[in-house]
């Protein structure tokens, strides 16, 4: 496996796409034509997932800009794990090897310039919408930057978190921000409101998917998720000084955005087309104050298309890790979890463990959602069952569940506030009720139906030129 760290290809945003123009070109489509930011983007990327084609994106010439757009960059898993230098491999192995970076941070080093600095603009020269911001569904309230990795810092403890939040754009240096109630920024932000400050926040666009993937790695507030990112890459993170706020950023970047979240005010933001599929309601949010644009001297602009497989698959690979070793601690035979598509890779889990003794399916259940709030249904499988596999997963449920006995319920949990089923939709509402379902083999189970030695069987034999 050739590794990003002994990879000929630099460890950014436009070193993954000469690695792939060279070596796997048939993931890149590059369209000259030009394209209107406002649905032709989204129009484009919509009609080639209908097709079932998730091709790496570059449209060069958006209306409006002078700046390249890369898009579609996480809609395929085989990209992902090419990203870690994986040229072969299941869904299995790519995540057993995110975790096993995950397990071995590397402390980033700190350089003194850097190419995301090639160019500075401050004061009045700062305008986002000179960058190829995108309108992508029909009710949204407007442009939205969607890739933006916003890196703060906890002010009491000092430690880095990246996270990735909806940025609309209000004005040319005004930005809306949603951070949801189950963010770590949503934390770090209200610390420095409850002291009346602004809030630093550098918005990091256009990297290596492997820095995507470490940065949004799910763990716990006191990890710093640039070393994540760095064990990823299995290469440390060079970060510079940002020229306006007190925070160091990749400097390998495409594009900086220094803000800072002022503090007490607010403005309506959204209805955005979010990851459930469904428009997230107009709230009350905070607003950005853009102090510098920092870039490369030709960059690149990065977004997601939120609520299709660009922004729904890598964050339903990364959630399965983290899950997994909380679970663990509640029940240690877990073999393994799986957050599956059906679920939008957000709201359902599937657990499967070796069951020792009764009642373990249920403390697995309850880990899982307190590993992750999105998780609105946990359904705890045997060992043997594929939950890779809907349907075999819906096999154990029509066939080993007692509903009255076998599930249960968690009203009024914290959950997503963009969940279309929550209390309030409208209201941006939190609180969701929660399902765990036991659908393990209980003790009374009847022996199952099987046929000896099928396994064994030369099809061929039988049948001239059989392949399973």
């Amino acid at each position: 496996m050739t590794t990003p760290s002994n990879s000929p290809y630099a460890a950014d945003l436009r070193g993954f796409i000469e690695f792939l123009d060279k070596e796997h070109p048939e993931h890149i489509v590059r369209i000259s034509k030009e394209v209107d930011p406002n649905f032709g983007v989204s129009g484009i990327l919509e009609r080639l997932e209908r097709d079932g084609k998730f091709p790496l994106v570059i449209f060069e010439n958006v209306k409006g800009s002078k700046i390249p757009l890369v898009a579609n960059m996480h809609a395929s898993f085989e990209r992902l794990r090419l990203s870690l230098g994986m040229e072969h491999g299941g869904v299995k192995e790519f995540v057993k090897e995110c975790a096993a970076r995950q397990a071995h941070p590397l402390d980033p080093v700190r350089v003194e310039s850097a190419p995301v600095q090639e160019v500075v603009r401050q004061g009045g020269d700062v305008d986002v919408e000179e960058l190829p911001v995108c309108t992508y569904h029909e009710k949204d309230a407007g442009k939205y930057i969607t890739a933006g990795l916003a890196v703060m810092r906890d002010p009491e403890t000092g430690i880095n978190n990246v996270g990735i939040y909806r940025h609309q754009v209000h004005e040319k240096n005004l930005l809306g921000v949603q951070l949801s109630e189950t963010a770590d920024g949503n934390i770090i932000w209200k610390k420095y409101e409850k002291r009346g400050l602004p809030c630093p926040i550098a918005i990091v666009i256009g990297h290596h998917p492997a820095f995507f993937i470490g940065s949004l790695c799910f763990s716990t507030l006191d990890s710093d998720e640039l070393r994540i990112a760095g064990g990823m890459l299995q290469r440390p993170v060079p970060l510079v000084r940002c020229k306006t706020i007190p925070l160091d950023v990749p400097a390998n970047a495409e594009i900086v955005l220094e803000c800072e979240i002022r503090p007490v005010e607010r403005r309506a933001e959204a209805p955005f087309g979010e990851y459930p599929g469904t428009y997230g309601p107009r709230r009350m949010n905070p607003v950005l104050d853009v102090k510098a644009i920092t870039h490369r001297r030709n960059p690149l602009y990065q977004n997601a298309f939120v609520g299709h497989a660009d922004n729904l698959l890598l964050s339903g690979l990364l959630r399965t890790t983290f899950i997994e070793d909380t679970v663990k601690i509640a029940c240690p035979t877990v073999r393994a979890v799986n957050v599956p598509r059906a679920g939008r890779f957000r709201f359902i889990c599937y657990v499967a463990i070796e069951k020792m003794n009764e009642g373990e399916a249920k403390l697995a259940a309850m880990a899982a959602f307190v590993a992750d709030p999105f998780l609105k249904f946990v359904v705890v499988v045997d060992h043997d069952v594929d939950i890779d596999n809907d349907t075999d997963v819906l096999h154990a449920i029509a066939t080993r569940v007692r509903a009255d006995q076998d599930t249960f319920m968690v009203p009024y949990a914290k959950g997503s506030p963009l969940d279309p089923a929550s209390y309030d939709p409208a209201g941006g509402s939190p609180l969701v009720t929660k399902m765990g379902i036991d659908a393990t083999r209980k003790s009374n189970y009847p022996d199952e139906i099987s046929v000896p030695g099928f396994e064994a069987i030369d099809m061929a034999a039988f049948i001239p030129g059989y392949k399973p």
